[in-house]
């Protein structure tokens, strides 16, 4: 039988058996409307950070990032995603929590950096669309918070270092002048030994003196950009209360079901047809009476 006219009986096939697709999308249509109605929604709201260089960057350097800076930016998701934040913020709005922290975590929260951008995301996903947006922001604030309070720590840790490093090269340069004074004051002594010694010291004074001025720009450096070292985060999307429940997703759920039923429906009528078809084919057996007619002639 050629392959055109086995097509053009598949199509006749399908086109008397129309009701059966019908049937088929029918049914997963009003599933999935039921699901939509039955399954509880969820609303997720968004919160948007950006992460802005270090004031007093060239605006050219900070143009030309590279891979690896989009990398270290990944340290920004651990502070958003963190358990200790997260509980406090859970706490903070007295939402209830049955299950364990980090899985309720897993299911509310969600923190991401898109590719090769300097944004951070942070969705919540709740029953309830105003809390939603709510936890989100809070999270959001808090997460600029902690790390501004990070910088400033570790600023001040660097201005403390750099403080006890003056300090301890001007003690330094105070004793080897006083001893190189001391020395000078016996001008009379004109031995060798005595000689070398002011020498000596007069080289330590110096060393020293060197040492102190050193530390003593470098406390001025570390002050003076302080503030500027570490990337600073501000929030640039608080979002808004969202409308719209992210799940189920309803037009995608039927997209879906349509999709599914369309596809079942008509692989079972092929089959139908093809078995039809070798069933038409096959040679058919005759009754007995055919078969002794059949050896007389």
């Amino acid at each position: 039988m050629p392959k055109t006219f086995e097509l053009v009986r598949l199509i006749d096939h399908l086109r008397r058996r129309w009701h059966v697709i019908a049937l088929a999308c029918g049914v997963a249509v009003t599933l999935a409307l039921l699901a939509g109605l039955i399954f509880p929604h969820e609303y997720t709201a968004t919160t948007r950070i950006v992460i802005e260089p270090p004031a007093g960057t060239d605006l050219r350097a900070a143009m030309a990032v590279s891979p690896i800076y989009f990398e270290s930016l990944k340290t920004y998701e651990l502070v958003a995603s963190g358990d200790r934040l997260f509980l406090d913020s859970i706490e903070h709005f007295k939402l209830p929590h049955r299950m364990a922290i980090d899985r309720l975590k897993r299911s509310v929260l969600k923190v991401s950096i898109p590719r090769n951008t300097k944004i951070l995301e942070i969705s919540v996903t709740l029953r309830d669309p105003k809390p939603a947006q709510a936890l989100a922001l809070y999270i959001a604030e808090q997460t600029v918070r902690l790390t501004r309070e990070t910088a400033t720590e570790t600023e001040q840790d660097l201005i403390r270092d750099a403080q006890k490093l003056w300090e301890d090269a001007r003690t330094r340069m105070d004793k080897t002048e006083a001893s190189f004074v001391a020395l000078s004051r016996h001008s009379a002594d004109a031995s060798a030994d005595h000689a070398a010694q002011l020498t000596a010291a007069l080289i330590q004074s110096q060393t020293a003196r060197a040492a102190f001025q050193t530390a003593d720009e470098h406390l001025a450096e570390v002050r003076s950009t302080a503030g500027f070292r570490g990337e600073r985060l501000r929030i640039i999307d608080p979002g808004v209360i969202p409308e719209r429940p992210s799940w189920p997703n309803v037009p995608l759920n039927l997209l879906i079901a349509v999709f599914v039923a369309l596809a079942a429906s008509l692989a079972y009528l092929a089959f139908e047809f093809n078995y039809r078809l070798a069933r038409s084919a096959a040679p058919r057996a005759l009754s007995p009476v055919a078969r002794v007619k059949s050896g007389h002639d």
